[in-house]
Parts: structure tokens; sequence; C-alpha cells
């Protein structure tokens, strides 16, 4: 009896433990992360538009930075496992920076506002589950995975080479479709049935290390994939254009003409439909070519950007403010910098950053 109270006891501390662990980066971003003053608030179109859903919460766009985060990190870490092993990777500095992200990235929403409770609620369960698996993953990379890489030597195993193939495909794959939706369990079975096995240390180590990985991740990915089901995203988002040439449109079928509009201010545009993520950020590039600018995106005048930057330079585009800057550990020097962008700068940023030798990364869609 004693000894079933002393193993209650155990569990009831180690979950205190862990929720206190849990509560500590949401409390620090909820107290702590949020501007001094907020700025005016748009309660409606320039354009007058006032079709059902066209607007979106403004805050929206910068906070659905951290599940953007992800999906970087996810880049960063294939990264640096093609130039290496997974036991180089900052799991850490990873942690650290999907939160100081985050943080940044709420302090600027509460400025600009508003955002809804369900963008909020996402970050911190994607935050919390991201900082347990890369903790998870980090502890064992860092020291048995390390000690076999050692062993290995510079040859990467057949196993190795695997991962190295998986990791970038799910980088991209991160791109345009939600992590869940990813096949880890076919991609498992595939591991196993195509990989050809040679015994060694570091061999025996990956069948261990990749099977519990994407085992959990399998069971996991059913269980977010059936619950998201009750609210899919929304893949589509409508913008005002100006100079879009309807007569021009050669590749552009995933865009489609709503309607003309003129502004309160007799500017004339027009309102189309596109894709999100990063489809949109490819129309985007494709419209600064053009001479097309924004002037709203989703009824807003303000949006999230990144952009890669090199080494030893220094930007300071049009019409944005810096928000963070991140190193990127597969690019020893590059940072990736947010910037607060003015929607009607967003088209002619591309183009800017880039004759600097920079890169633009991605617009944030709300």
């Amino acid at each position: 009896m004693k000894r079933h109270k002393r193993a209650l006891l155990g569990i009831a501390v180690a979950c205190v433990v862990i929720a206190v662990l849990i509560a500590i980066p949401i409390v620090r971003v909820e107290r702590g992360c949020f501007a001094a003053a907020a700025s005016p608030v748009r309660t409606a179109s320039a354009f007058g538009i006032a079709d059902q859903g066209y607007t979106r919460a403004e805050g929206d766009s910068f906070l659905s930075y951290p599940e953007w985060y992800i999906v970087h990190a996810y880049a960063d870490l294939a990264g640096v496992t093609a130039q290496s092993s997974e036991s180089a990777f900052d799991y850490l500095a990873s942690i650290r920076g999907f939160w100081s992200s985050l943080c940044r990235a709420s302090a600027t929403a509460s400025r600009i506002g508003p955002v809804t409770s369900d963008q909020k609620t996402t970050n911190y369960v994607i935050g919390v589950s991201f900082t347990a698996e890369m903790a998870l993953q980090g502890l064992y990379e860092r020291t048995v995975g390390a000690l076999t890489a050692r062993l290995r030597g510079e040859r990467k195993t057949a196993e190795d080479a695997f991962n190295v193939r998986l990791l970038q495909d799910y980088a991209a794959f991160l791109q345009q479709t939600p992590w869940y939706e990813y096949p880890f369990g076919a991609e498992l079975k595939r591991f196993w049935r195509e990989t050809p096995f040679h015994l060694s240390l570091r061999s025996l180590d990956r069948r261990f290390a990749l099977t519990l990985q994407y085992g959990v991740k399998s069971a996991y990915a059913a269980v977010i994939r059936f619950a998201a089901g009750y609210a899919p995203a929304d893949l589509r988002i409508r913008s005002v254009v100006v100079g879009f040439d309807p007569a021009a449109r050669e590749g552009d079928g995933e865009i489609k003409i709503i309607k003309d509009v003129v502004a309160r201010d007799g500017t004339r545009a027009r309102l189309i439909e596109t894709p999100r993520y990063q489809a949109f950020t490819e129309i985007i590039r494709q419209f600064g070519g053009r001479g097309v600018a924004f002037y709203e995106i989703a009824g807003n005048d303000r949006i999230l950007t990144t952009v890669l930057i090199p080494p030893g330079t220094a930007l300071s585009p049009q019409q944005a403010v810096e928000i963070f800057s991140i190193p990127i550990q597969s690019r020893p020097g590059w940072r990736r910098v947010g910037y607060d962008t003015a929607v009607t700068a967003l088209a002619a940023q591309v183009g800017a950053v880039e004759r600097e030798g920079a890169s633009f990364e991605h617009a944030y869609d709300y």
C-alpha cells in the first residue's frame, strides 16, 4: 500500500512539474510580450468590401509566424543533418528561437490587433509540442546520437541517407500542407522495406531512433488530423490589387477575379482570390515583377514578411519595421529577419531586398 502511495505521489509531483514547465513560457508571453501603445484598428475595408469572410484579424498575420517557425526549423534541421548529422543541430537554440519570436510577434500583434483566440491557442499548443519534441530529440541526439555519429565518421549509413531525404521532403511538404498530413507511417514502412542494413552501432542506433520518432509522430498526427477535420483551414484568401491585367494571366490559373472595386479616395482596383501559404508568396513574387501592387489583403494594410539576409548585409526595406532576427544554423552567418510591412509596399519589397543580395522568404497571410 505504501509503495502504491509513493508511486501515486511521484506521478502527481511529475504532473505538477510538467504543468509548471509548460506554463512558464506561456505566462511570460502573456504577461511580458505586448506593445506599450496600440495602433488604431481598421474596422472596415477602405474599398467598402463587406463580403462575408473577406476581412480577417490583422494581428493574426504576425501570430501565424510561430507555425511557420516550426516549418523553418525543420528545414534548418534537414540542412544541418545533410551537412553533418542530427547531433550537430542546436535543439535548445531552436526552442529559444520559437518563444522569442512568438514574444516579438505577439508584441507587434498587440499593437496592431486584433487577434483571434484560436490563433493564440494554436501557438501555445504547437509551442509546447515543439518544445517537448526538440528537448527529447536533442537529449538523445546530443548523447547517444552524437556518440554513434562520431564512431561512424564522415561516411553516412543507409539509415542516415534515408533520414536526410525524409527531412528534406518533409520540410518541402510543410511549405503548403499541414504537418499532420505527412505520411509518417508509410515512410516508416518504406524505411524498413527499402533501407539495406549493415551491422554497426550507428545503423542500430538510427533504426531505433527513427522508428521511435516517426512512429510517435504517425500516431500523434492521426489524432491531430481527426481533430482538425472539425475545423478545416480556409485555403483561399482575397486581396485588392492595382495594375493586375487580366489579359496577361499566363500561369495564373489559381487567381480568380472577383470584381472591380473603388476606394473612398477614388482609387480603382480589383478584388482577387488566390491560394494561401507558400503559393500566395509565389504570387506576390510574380506580381512584384509585373508592377502589380497590393492595397489590401483580407481587409488589412499591415502584414508580416521574412527575409533571409546573408552575412555583412544591412537592409532597411521601405515602409517596413524589423521585429525579430534569428540566426539560421544550416547557413552560418545568415539571419531570418521579420518585418512589419505595409501591404502597399509588399510586392515591391521582393525585388528591393533581392537586389541587395538577400532573399525574400515568405508573407504570412491572415
